[in-house]
């Protein structure tokens, strides 16, 4: 009884440290940048799976026996059987090829979105691979689309992502919860613009004030620099020396 619960205990640590060495290594991409995080993963949902082992169910199975069937219906005596076997192999081969392609393009395709720009990654064949990626800052529109019963009825639909530095947009079909995840998306974007518009105000005033480094500065200077304005100094300083004369003439 101990050593059980000692195996159990180990098998549990183990699995806790490989789910936590899974999700470690789900923030990181091959071409993913220094200080890129990713913020959002975007994979089909497994309703494309059913529609593919449906497909499957349809070519190998219902196909062929319809044509047997038809066959043994109209049969002459003149049939060559060996030669429908081998019709009927390479036919079923064929089949298998084209499900397992669907299911490689099913698990391959991905949309990540990090912190600087959205990354498709786009696979239409077995040796055919797709990489576009496109800039928070140039995306226009990010809409999702929900269309019939069954996709309703799952919450799953279209994603599209139109950018002005691409004509077409991009795409991807079989997404869980379409309107939500592009929600999710110019959520991500207007966080992102907010923090480089910080940034760069912060690097116009450091600016300002290393260009003036030394130089004393005067309150209305200071409040203007910290509104993003630009200081006019020569009227500023005017009207400095216009008050100190007015307290020359008054003493």
């Amino acid at each position: 009884m101990p050593e059980t619960k000692k195996v159990i205990a180990h098998s549990k640590a183990y699995l806790e440290k490989l789910h936590s060495q899974i999700e470690r290594d789900s923030d990181f991409f091959p071409g993913q940048r220094d200080g890129e995080k990713v913020k959002i993963c975007v994979r089909s949902h497994w309703l494309r799976e059913i529609h593919i082992f449906l497909r499957f169910i349809l070519l190998a199975i219902i196909f062929p026996a319809i044509f047997i069937y038809l066959l043994e219906f109209f049969e002459t005596g003149n049939i060559n059987w060996s030669y429908i076997h081998l019709f009927l192999g390479g036919y079923l081969a064929g089949v298998w090829l084209h499900v397992f392609v669907e299911f490689i393009k099913s698990e391959l395709t991905v949309i990540i979105v990090t912190s600087e720009r959205v990354v498709d990654l786009t696979q239409h064949g077995l040796f055919n691979r797709q990489i576009s990626e496109v800039s928070l800052n140039r995306i226009q529109e990010v809409s999702g689309f929900s269309a019939g019963f069954i996709a309703n009825l799952f919450d799953v639909g279209k994603l599209e992502i139109q950018s002005s530095s691409i004509e077409l947009p991009l795409t991807m079909k079989y997404v869980k919860s379409p309107n939500l995840t592009s929600r999710k998306i110019l959520d991500i974007q207007r966080y992102a613009s907010l923090q480089r518009r910080s940034s760069d105000f912060g690097a116009r005033s450091s600016d300002r004030l290393n260009s003036r480094k030394g130089e004393n500065f005067t309150p209305e200077e200071l409040l203007l620099m910290r509104s993003g304005k630009k200081p006019q100094v020569g009227f500023l300083q005017r009207d400095k020396n216009k008050e100190e004369d007015e307290d020359d003439e008054v003493i």
